[in-house]
């Protein structure tokens, strides 16, 4: 069966992504609030009643804020790590504990017609994650809000069809930019963002493992434009003599609306 993917909103205002293969359809994330999120689910004809879960990344209010309204007006479950349940707590207000779903790096769940692990990843929160889901066309993963790459982090995306990969900001216009020094030492550290740069590198080590769908995400407003992006990613794929067009698409998710849905078959 084939599979739908989309991100919902993407940056430091709000992150979601929506996965829909089957009778299953979850969100990783819920960073803006419920009327945003059932909106966006409309652009896709999708009614918020069917969703069957949310995977949760981490604790920061951009991809967490919309957690709590969603998991009570919808009855909706929650698949987080324990660390990370207990750092937003707080966070989503009180939600039936029969909701929440304690989860494990590497380990594999089973949802409907998807099955979930999740992977470590280097932010400045307490147990940040990215998630792998596996459709019946092929593997989904989603990686933003890390500082480095490692070698484990490319092994845990190697071979996903789709990949939504963090390119926050331009290295220039972060370090010429307004920021407080300090910041910009937090953005560009290992449990900060990945740059242009960082994931023009990410794309490069994987674009022949068998990706077909780049999804550049978690764009900086202040730190970077959706054009320089991808100008980055181009021109580091053209050095090693890669087509930015017939070896994979790349795409740049929205920041305040639906982007296009791609579907996998």
């Amino acid at each position: 069966m084939s599979a739908r993917i989309c991100s919902l909103r993407s940056g430091s205002s709000g992150n979601a992504v929506f996965v829909e293969s089957g009778d299953t359809a979850l969100l990783v994330d819920a960073g803006v609030n419920g009327i945003t999120v059932a909106r966006a689910l409309s652009d896709l004809d999708f009614d918020p009643c069917r969703l069957s879960g949310m995977l949760i990344t981490h604790e920061h209010s951009d991809h967490i804020s919309g957690v709590g309204v969603l998991a009570r007006r919808y009855r909706l479950p929650i698949y987080v790590n324990m660390e990370t349940y207990l750092a937003m707590y707080d966070q989503i207000g009180k939600i039936d504990p029969d909701l929440v779903n304690i989860i494990v790096p590497e380990q594999e769940y089973v949802l409907g017609d998807l099955a979930f692990s999740c992977f470590d990843i280097s932010h400045d929160t307490v147990r940040p994650v990215g998630f792998r889901i596996k459709t019946d066309s092929g593997d989904v993963s989603v990686c933003t809000d890390t500082g480095i790459v490692t070698d484990q982090l490319l092994a845990s995306l190697d071979g996903s069809k789709a990949i939504f990969i963090e390119a926050n900001y331009d290295d220039d216009m972060l370090q010429t930019g307004s920021y407080p020094y300090f910041l910009k030492r937090r953005i560009s550290g290992e449990r900060g963002h990945l740059s242009n740069s960082d994931s023009a590198e990410v794309i490069r080590r994987l674009i022949h493992s068998g990706t077909e769908h780049f999804v550049l995400s978690h764009l900086s407003k202040d730190n970077n434009m959706p054009e320089l992006a991808t100008l980055t990613v181009r021109q580091h794929l053209q050095q090693d003599g890669i087509s930015y067009d017939k070896d994979a698409a790349i795409s740049v998710a929205a920041r305040y609306s639906t982007s296009m849905p791609i579907c996998l078959a």
